[in-house]
């Protein structure tokens, strides 16, 4: 018995290493070849596969600095103010050109393994799904991206998965604080409020039960205001932006109940006044009036 486990070890680890090795060597010649390979492997070695890709998504270890974390954080210094800019140049210069190697290669590693995430997900989409929902502990930026890509490719299959991942966000809003961190979560919420004005319009196509209206905007209501209430006030040009796309679908899904249909028309106008001059406020009145006619409600 002993000797099985210990093949067993032996032989996972050897996946193990593979995929990490493929995932390191995943340039643009190679890609496709590449996930071939992996999704080859994943035929009989699923749990290992996702294993590795998730770890790949995780943060590094503690004792590394808190810039090497967030690779390309200082593609937003730009829109930082003075004081800010002058302490994120410094800590650009005083980065050793191994130290700023090692970060672009952790952030080419952590996108190879996002992607593959989601070119998995075509064949098991309820195994990547599962696994990535385990490890929505924390706010992760590559976890949150991941989590975006998936909601966007598959839409209607995302749907089931969709109250547990707004429950999930719900509870880590406070925990959220940094700008790019901000970015990927509310690439999160515009997408996955993308993919439910979709189910809304093609519920029938679903195989699983219908699912109500009030249900989702009883759940996108706490994040909608405390986006709203909170993050609104941001100097980033680029957090704006990803605010105001996400806002246009969250406001869709709220539209479809009576409640708070007022306090978000009124918003609106308000919404466009301050970034009129600033950003394509297109996502806004797209969404919104696209939800003002008829609609269907499942209460009734």
């Amino acid at each position: 018995m002993n000797k099985f486990v210990s093949e067993q070890e032996v032989t996972n680890r050897g996946v193990y290493n593979e995929v990490v090795s493929l995932l390191a060597h995943m340039d643009d010649q190679d890609k496709g070849k590449i996930a071939l390979r992996i999704a080859f492997i994943a035929e009989t070695k699923l749990a290992i596969i996702l294993t590795v890709l998730l770890e790949k998504l995780q943060k590094d270890e503690a004792k590394q600095s808190r810039h090497l974390l967030c690779p390309g954080e200082s593609l937003t210094a730009g829109h930082l103010g003075p004081g800010e800019k002058a302490s994120e140049e410094n800590h650009n210069t005083s980065l050793k050109p191994h130290e700023r190697d090692s970060v672009e290669a952790r952030n080419e590693l952590k996108v190879a393994a996002s992607n593959t995430l989601v070119t998995l997900a075509r064949c098991y989409f309820s195994d990547v799904m599962v696994e990535l929902m385990y490890h929505l502990e924390l706010p992760e930026e590559f976890i949150f991206i991941t989590l975006g890509n998936l909601s966007s490719a598959y839409a209607l299959k995302c749907i089931p998965f969709v109250g547990m991942i707004l429950n999930v966000m719900i509870s880590m809003l406070e925990l959220v604080e940094d700008s790019r961190m901000r970015q990927a979560f509310c690439g999160v919420l515009e997408k996955c409020s993308r993919a439910v004005n979709g189910y809304f319009m093609n519920w029938e196509k679903c195989s699983f039960p219908r699912m109500g209206e009030s249900q989702f905007c009883n759940q996108i209501l706490p994040l909608y205001c405390h986006v709203t209430r909170n993050w609104l006030t941001c100097e980033e040009l680029e957090l704006k932006q990803a605010i105001i796309k996400a806002l246009g679908p969250m406001m869709g899904i709220l539209l479809h109940k009576k409640e708070p249909q007022n306090p978000i028309f009124k918003e609106i106008s308000w919404l466009l006044e301050q970034y009129k001059e600033e950003i394509d406020v297109f996502h806004v009145t797209k969404c919104c009036c696209s939800h003002v006619g008829p609609r269907y409600w499942s209460d009734k």
